[in-house]
């Protein structure tokens, strides 16, 4: 089972890890990390390094943020340089959920390359399905 690290802005990760549990369950080689204001960026950065570092050492890792270009994503970008891990931006909830489903009978590879079309899925304008079922 490969090691999930969800980094965000404020208490964003932290909550996601909440709800997924909330939903599925204890969920276990989680790690949450978030950027709060008025926080020191370089203290984020060697949290997150740390923990890939020592999840790469055990196995495969996949690295979740928030949105692109943000602080989270360019300190996990960063790492990206030394180790090697699956990074994707723009996670939300149903991709966290199918994740942690599907992470003990599916690899990482194969995780890696539904879940952005799968994400895609997620994103869906309320108005028109009430339309439809008027």
């Amino acid at each position: 089972m490969f090691e999930i690290i969800i980094v965000s802005h404020g208490e964003y990760a932290k909550a996601m890890r909440q709800s997924a549990e909330m939903i599925m369950g204890e969920q276990k080689h989680i790690q949450t990390f978030g950027l709060c204001p008025g926080e020191d960026i370089d203290v984020l950065r060697e949290q997150v390094h740390g923990a890939i570092r020592q999840a790469n050492a055990s196995g495969e890792v996949l690295v979740l943020t928030d949105m692109i270009s943000g602080s989270p994503f360019n300190v996990t970008a960063s790492a990206m340089a030394e180790y090697d891990f699956c990074h994707i931006a723009g996670v939300n909830l149903p991709m966290l959920l199918e994740i942690c489903s599907l992470r003990g009978s599916m690899s990482l590879k194969e995780i890696e390359e539904n879940i952005v079309d799968m994400g895609k899925t997620t994103i869906v304008c309320v108005n028109g399905l009430v339309k439809e079922g008027e």
